[in-house]
């Protein structure tokens, strides 16, 4: 069983990193880039204007660092057929469990790490943690994340299951208050690794697998945010409260605007892509606090979700029921280009009023919205318009 766990372990590494070459391409380091910097520079001057030991910062610093523990649920890599060829193997599942447990600790704890790194002037300098304090909790947060993936694998097994999201709450108390007294995090976190054990019952099978494509799915989300995945299986759903941005009546509408419309406002990849960025681009903006850098991060921003909805070009190329049809595909480009200029319009609004509320209203915030329209025209009917008919050459060439 634990030469099974290490193949598994091995070929889903290969699949991350696969993945994570994809994702981590030369757009989006440079976006890391720009990004890291502009949040390092307002940490660095924030950090010489704001005010020493108020109440709030020690709990802030602990909430911060809890947050990290979000992240690293437990990996078991069960498939559906194990359920029939693994059934008989229910006494020698901690073998199999024990390399995935600590597989699963790798990325909570990196994250924890760095954070901590990171947050570690302000916890000194501005909340007023002493050095061992702050390690004290960094090593409580440590083991309350051992403590909540130990309850996740024994909720693997037949018997009273334990909610999460309580463990996480708790968690949370107690990231809060170790921040004064970090013993008591190890009390509370020894207290749910000593709940009552369901090891000595059946491993529920189905309970596992399900578990782990909930899991899975969830990172194969991630992924898609910005490349292809071809083991995530898309849901495609209505969502009544934006039927308005559709047409009432589809009797003389563009057969490829109507497609092209349904598809970005019921796809969770492209809805879901145009919602993050968006959010993505106010969150950057707030953090930056300085014109120049919220307009360069949001031009970047608004490139990058062109640059990941270029995929909608080619969707309905493999479509039999779209051959099928008399549609006229000479310009569905253009099509495609007036959908997506309607998109990337509400993205550019929905920026520009965050803007007006969120940094000071002056001659350079007008000026900045402006040249942001700009580059979003440029973008749609320039780089857009290009791209699309060199995905559309590069089809015709495969055929």
């Amino acid at each position: 069983m634990r030469e099974l766990a290490k193949k598994r372990l091995n070929e889903n590494l290969k699949q991350s990193v696969k993945y994570l070459t994809l994702v981590f391409n030369d757009f989006f380091i440079l976006a890391l880039i720009f990004l890291f910097g502009a949040l390092m520079f307002w940490y660095a001057q924030a950090m010489k204007s704001m005010p020493t030991s108020l109440w709030f910062y020690k709990p802030l610093t602990g909430l911060l660092l809890w947050m990290p523990l979000l992240t690293g649920h437990l990996v078991t890599l069960l498939k559906d057929a194990d359920m029939q060829f693994l059934f008989t193997q229910d006494e020698r599942m901690d073998e199999y469990l024990k390399p995935m447990f600590n597989y699963s600790l790798v990325l909570p704890f990196i994250l924890e790490l760095l954070l901590a790194g990171i947050l570690f002037p302000f916890a000194t300098i501005k909340a007023g943690l002493n050095t061992p304090s702050y390690i004290l909790l960094i090593l409580t947060l440590f083991f309350i994340k051992v403590a909540e993936l130990d309850i996740e694998q024994k909720n693997l097994y037949f018997g009273q299951k334990i909610k999460f999201s309580w463990i996480s709450l708790a968690a949370l108390l107690v990231s809060i208050f170790t921040t004064y007294y970090p013993i008591i995090g190890f009390a509370i976190a020894g207290l749910f690794a000593s709940v009552k054990r369901n090891k000595q019952l059946l491993f529920d099978w189905r309970y596992a697998v399900e578990s782990e494509k909930a899991r899975k799915d969830r990172v194969y989300s991630i992924f898609s945010m910005f490349t292809d995945v071809e083991e995530k299986q898309v849901t495609i759903k209505r969502r009544k409260y934006l039927d308005f941005l559709l047409p009432k009546s589809i009797a003389k509408e563009n057969p490829n605007l109507f497609l092209y419309r349904r598809s970005l406002l019921r796809n969770p990849e492209y809805l879901n892509l145009l919602v993050r960025m968006t959010a993505f681009a106010v969150l950057i903006s707030w953090l930056v606090q300085d014109w120049r850098w919220a307009l360069g991060l949001s031009c970047l921003v608004i490139f990058l979700t062109v640059y990941q909805l270029l995929p909608m070009a080619t969707e309905f190329d493999s479509n039999i029921m779209y051959r099928v049809y008399p549609i006229v595909r000479d310009n569905r480009g253009k099509d495609l280009v007036k959908v997506l200029n309607l998109g990337l319009l509400i993205q550019w609004l929905l920026i520009s009023v965050f803007w007006l509320v969120l940094l000071p209203i002056d001659s350079h915030l007008w000026i900045s919205i402006a040249v942001l329209f700009v580059f979003t025209m440029i973008i749609n009917y320039g780089y857009l318009s290009v791209r699309v008919k060199q995905q559309k050459i590069k089809r015709k060439i495969k055929r």
